[in-house]
């Protein structure tokens, strides 16, 4: 019986490889190379290997099989020990080359390895020897079984196990399929030119399979299991053909919920449901192998054993490891190809993590912007100064258990830890939220993945529940919008079912629904357009009569130009030139003729039969590339024509809308836009003083500019200043003439500016002689000023830093206020103060471990910047004091 599920596939190839396979052929493809059959063959059978071998799944079985070459079968070497006098063992040239196992790189590798033999096949004992590779083989009944047989009828056999061989394929439900090479179709008679033995072979493959159909046909209903004769170029052609994956999803279960069983347990409903996925979005496959680059292995494959070593020591190396690990016999020199399991290795993701420390002491340059000023060569200018910063940066390596997740917030990162947000206390179920019509459902919101929903059919109360729930949906055109979460804790997501109820036979009826996703509302985009029929004023009067409003003529040219360009129309009218050529007779069925019906029904796109390109292509490169020994012979070659059938507008289409389309732009008065050209502009660059802004001199009080130009009068240890970034190149282009907004000239922008550089600068608050915006600056002025006022000093920069360090966002001002509390420290020690900053730090401690503090984690701060920062013990205050006397 056939397999309904993804894999329990079992397929075994018999290959004739008699001499006669040698003679080359024209290609089905009709390039006009010539290529042998076994060439052929070897592409077919690989290409019918690629899906199993893609799919990575166990339960793909492949076995294969040769015959009019070497003799290797179990079967022979029975009947060779039971009849050793025998000099003509029924048994001869067949070789298993591929026992039935999960298919792999390696089975194709084989495959594409079969050379022509010297002895003349008999396919009915190789079919015979395949029936009893899939005897032996451990499988269940639920597994499809199948045996392809491609000869090309050349070679005489004998036919005497002919109906032993039917009996086995019946009673093992093996489905034989027959490809011939040469053969003609079953519609066709043997063609009487051809040699005697294929013209045999042909006609007793015709009458082996007619018969087993008839057969097996008393016993199953199932088509898959019935033989088939095909030849061997439409065999070919369809199996070059890209193909879709078609799986059947995994089967899970999960419980669907009417009303809340929390607020309401007794009118909440709950069915236990099955799911599974109807259609999957397609990706392409996964590149994760390497190998090691083949110029290494090319060169030494030439060459003698005794040079391989001095040649290449990566080729000499593995010969070596093969060689100590008993891999060879007899100390024989290994075989190039079966070194690649050692060569190729798994690609894994390595992800490490750095931060770059940026030397803040180098020297700026000296012309950042280039000779053309600001909006010339600034990009350049700035993208070299990068990558002499880059150059500049050190790299400190972070583990990973190390790293906090970061939130953007305008220029800012919000680290924010692992367990900021508990996640959603949610459970496992389907929830349905409501119920609206399912002509409100726009078409657009059901392009996502969807789902199967059905019964649990082990449950018949669920049965009826779901049931009764899909037909009084159907009856009334609704669905619901239900609420999916797939495990505990899990995200939820909101999706709508549809209901369907299909009729697989008479009084059968299976009731079910699809799950589609819906899309969050800001993923929905609603663009509006005004109108192209009316034109309305600024002062609401409406105009239909416009420059920009088509006219009659040009409204019906449109109309013209769209239906003329209608596809499906395209494709009815060649299906009927098809039908005229063949000249097929019309057969009336209730007034309309079948094949004009299906004309009617024919469409020029169909899903069924297209294919994403960049999947596909992938796969060619993929599979050409593993087939070809060298690629720079063999380059891949276009691609498959199915895959760019849709690209360009077909040829009868483009004639036809040629002279509307010169009529239309005719009547919509179409001219080409002529290219713009820009003035030249010589622009005078800059001087070696010019390009910077200070933005200290800038925003400071003239005497705060004097002091920034000169040297402190005191020698004190200079504050570590904030670096700032470079501006981005639309910030830092100069606004010109034309950029001004109207009514706004040079004068009075120079003027403006002028007024906000004179802008009033902030004052400290009310009792208090330190601003919270420049402490520092204020208590160093405070100190080395006149007057005794350093503990109103260390006072007011407390309450500062306390404020600055209460309001600061994130962690922006904690290094600053340390920086305040070593210079309080320093002036305690300084100016005998001792007492006021102690009292001060138990004061701050005590604020900071409030709960109602903001930041609490300042204080781990405060406590990394140890004796810095500390109280002042006696023995301190007693060294500096003696140090001052």
């Amino acid at each position: 019986m056939p397999s309904d599920r993804a894999g329990y596939t079992l397929s075994v190839y018999a290959i004739d490889v008699s001499p006669s396979m040698g003679e080359e052929v024209a290609d089905p493809r009709g390039d006009g190379r010539k290529v042998s059959k076994l060439d052929l063959v070897k592409e077919y059978v690989a290409r019918k290997c690629e899906p199993k071998i893609s799919s990575g799944r166990k339960t793909e079985a492949v076995g294969i099989l040769s015959f009019g070459g070497k003799t290797n079968n179990q079967a022979n070497n029975a009947f060779v020990a039971q009849n050793p006098d025998d000099d003509d063992p029924p048994y001869f040239a067949i070789s298993c080359d591929v026992a039935i196992q999960t298919a792999k790189p390696k089975t194709v590798e084989l495959v594409m390895n079969l050379d022509v033999g010297e002895h003349e096949g008999n396919p009915v004992s190789a079919l015979m020897v395949a029936l009893d590779m899939i005897h032996v083989h451990k499988h269940t009944k639920s597994w499809a079984l199948e045996v392809v047989l491609i000869t090309d009828g050349e070679s005489s056999f004998k036919q005497e196990e002919y109906e032993e061989a039917m009996d086995r394929l019946d009673d093992l439900g093996v489905r034989l399929s027959v490809v011939g090479i040469g053969f003609q179709p079953l519609t066709e008679p043997v063609d009487k030119a051809k040699t005697r033995n294929k013209r045999l072979s042909e006609k007793f493959w015709r009458t082996f399979v007619s018969l087993l159909h008839e057969r097996m046909s008393k016993t199953t209903d199932s088509e898959e299991m019935l033989p088939s004769f095909e030849t061997f170029d439409e065999a070919l052609t369809d199996a070059r053909l890209p193909k879709a994956a078609v799986v059947n999803g995994t089967v899970s279960g999960i419980d669907l919920h009417i009303g809340s069983p929390d607020i309401d347990p007794e009118q909440a409903i709950t069915i236990h449901i099955k799911y599974s996925k109807a259609t999957m979005k397609a990706r392409p496959p996964t590149l994760s192998k390497a190998w090691k680059p083949a110029m290494d292995l090319q060169a030494p494959l030439h060459a003698k054993p005794s040079t391989q070593g001095a040649l290449n020591p990566l080729m000499s190396s593995l010969i070596h490891q093969s060689q100590s690990q008993s891999q060879t016999q007899h100390g024989e020199t290994p075989n190039p190809e079966d070194l690649a399991a050692m060569i190729s290795a798994e690609v894994k993701h390595h992800s490490t993590y750095v931060v770059k420390k940026t030397d803040t002491a180098a020297p700026p340059t000296t012309q950042p912007f280039g000779s053309q000023g600001l909006d010339g060569d600034y990009l350049d200018a700035f993208n070299a100064t990068q990558q002499q910063g880059d150059e500049d940066e050190e790299e400190e390596f972070v583990a990973k258990e190390d790293l906090v997740k970061a939130w953007r917030f305008g220029s800012t990162w919000v680290p924010m830890e692992a367990d900021t947000f508990e996640p959603l206390d949610t459970q496992k179920g389907v929830e349905i939220l409501g119920f609206f019509p399912k002509e409100a459902i726009k078409r657009h919101l059901l392009m996502g993945e969807v789902r199967f929903i059905w019964p649990d059919l082990t449950s018949p109360k669920a049965q009826i529940q779901f049931s009764s729930l899909v037909e009084g949906m159907e009856l009334r055109g609704m669905c619901a919008v239900v609420r999916w979460v797939l495990k505990d804790r899990a995200e939820p997501s909101i999706g709508v079912c549809v209901p369907s109820m299909d009729y697989p036979g008479e009084d059968k009826r299976l009731d079910y629904m699809f799950w589609i996703k819906l899309p969050f509302a800001e993923d929905e985009h609603n663009f509006w357009f005004p109108s192209l029929t009316s034109y309305k004023t600024s002062s609401g009067k409406v105009i239909k009569e416009h420059p920009l409003l088509p006219t009659d003529e040009q409204c019906d040219l449109m109309d013209e130009l769209v239906l003329s360009m209608d596809l499906d129309d395209h494709a009815r009218e060649q299906s009927k030139k098809a039908n005229a050529e063949r000249g097929d007779d019309y057969e009336e069925v209730d007034g309309m003729g079948e094949d004009q019906e299906e004309e009617n029904n024919v469409t020029w796109f169909d899903t069924r039969n297209s294919y994403n390109p960049v999947i596909h292509r992938i796969k060619e490169a993929i599979f050409h590339a593993s087939l070809t020994r060298d690629l720079d012979a063999d380059p891949l070659g276009p691609p498959h024509p199915e895959l760019v059938k849709y690209f360009n507008t077909p040829d009868e289409i483009v004639e036809t809308v040629q002279d509307i389309t010169s009529r239309l732009k005719e009547a919509l008065d179409i001219k080409k836009v002529p290219p713009k050209t820009r003035k030249k502009v010589t622009k005078e660059g800059l001087r070696d003083d010019e390009g910077f802004i200070d933005i200290d001199e800038l925003f400071a009080e003239d005497g705060d500019a004097q002091a920034i130009k000169g040297e402190p009068s005191t020698p004190r240890e200079a504050v570590k200043s904030e670096q700032f970034s470079p501006a981005k190149p639309s910030q830092m282009r100069p606004r010109f003439i034309e950029d001004y907004d109207e009514g706004e000239t040079p004068a009075t922008r120079q003027k403006v500016s002028s007024q906000q550089q004179k802008s009033t600068p902030s004052k400290p608050k009310p009792g208090r002689l330190i601003r919270n915006d420049a402490p520092l600056e204020d208590f160093h002025k405070l100190i080395d000023g006149e007057g005794d006022v350093f503990r109103k000093a260390i006072q007011d920069l407390g309450a500062v830093v306390k404020e600055n360090v209460e309001g600061s966002f994130s962690k922006q001002a904690f290094p600053l206020a340390i920086e305040c509390l070593k210079a309080m420290r320093e002036t305690a020690l300084t100016y005998e103060e001792v007492e006021t900053y102690n009292a001060y730090l138990d004061e701050l401690e005590a604020t900071v471990r409030d709960k109602a503090f903001k930041h609490k984690d300042f204080w781990n701060h405060f406590e990394k910047a140890g004796n810095e920062v500390s109280k002042i013990s006696d023995e301190e205050a007693q060294e500096a004091l003696g140090e001052y006397e």
